[in-house]
């Protein structure tokens, strides 16, 4: 039950609380309210909100205990999958590894080959220069006439010879001597 509130008399004057007789209404003796007092209100209000939070706590909790088994299980359910996906991180790691190693050994092969391209053609040069030296020392040579040297032949002979005498022994092949 909630009463109604007065508003302040001019010059912020508060009247004090009287008792009310009781022949005038009929009623049992009461105390007026005091003007400008705060209404009241009834306990059953505060305990009715504090029993509901406490049972919203309650079930947060139970809902927060179920969640909590729900992830468990399903951790405990993705963990081979999660085994395979490390193990497949790791397999495509090492094979980006090795992809790089073998990008930098083919650039490095690429190099060396531009330098041999570039290499040849000095080389390529040199030789034409040696093509026309051995045309001019060939056309020089076919003016040339050099007598012709008959050699002797050499029969092949083979010499025999006789063996040495030997008077040695050894027990080395198990035999007296």
């Amino acid at each position: 039950m909630i009463e109604r509130v007065l508003p302040l008399p001019p010059g912020g004057a508060v009247a004090r609380p009287r008792a009310v007789p009781a022949g005038r209404t009929g009623a049992p003796e009461r105390v007026a309210a005091r003007v400008g007092a705060p209404p009241r209100r009834p306990v059953h209000v505060a305990v009715a909100v504090g029993a509901s939070a406490a049972l919203y706590a309650v079930s947060l909790a139970g809902v927060t205990a179920l969640q909590a088994a729900t992830d468990a299980r399903v951790a405990g359910e993705r963990a081979p999958a999660s085994a395979a996906i490390d193990a497949l991180r790791r397999s495509h790691d090492a094979t980006e590894a090795e992809l790089a190693r073998l990008d930098a050994a083919y650039a490095g092969a690429a190099e060396a080959y531009r330098q041999v391209a570039d290499a040849l053609g000095g080389h390529e040069k040199a030789l034409d220069a040696l093509g026309q030296q051995v045309a001019a020392v060939e056309g020089s040579a076919a003016t040339l006439r050099v007598p012709s040297v008959h050699l002797p032949t050499v029969a092949p002979r083979t010499i025999a010879v006789a063996r040495p005498a030997t008077n040695a022994c050894t027990t080395a092949s198990g035999k007296p001597c």
